[in-house]
């Protein structure tokens, strides 16, 4: 059974913590993987539960991705 995801909260429309998921929610979509995105957040200074519900984990998930070298990306061709 899967460890259930934190529970987003509810966000006020228009203001700046909507802009946030918005743009995460983007790169994610471009295929940036998990783990770049957890190095990347942490370092601009955001807990695990706040990394954790922008990209649809848990705060356990993120801070063993932190104890990982962050991935390369992008990818060389």
């Amino acid at each position: 059974m899967a460890a259930p995801s934190v529970v987003p909260q509810p966000v006020e429309p228009g203001s700046v913590d909507e802009l946030v998921r918005v743009a995460v929610l983007f790169l994610r979509y471009q295929g940036i993987p998990q783990g770049v995105l957890v190095h990347d957040l942490s370092a601009a200074g955001m807990t695990p539960s706040r990394v954790a519900e922008l990209v649809g984990t848990t705060p356990n998930t993120v801070s063993q991705q932190k104890r990982k070298p962050r991935p390369s990306w992008p990818k060389a061709a």
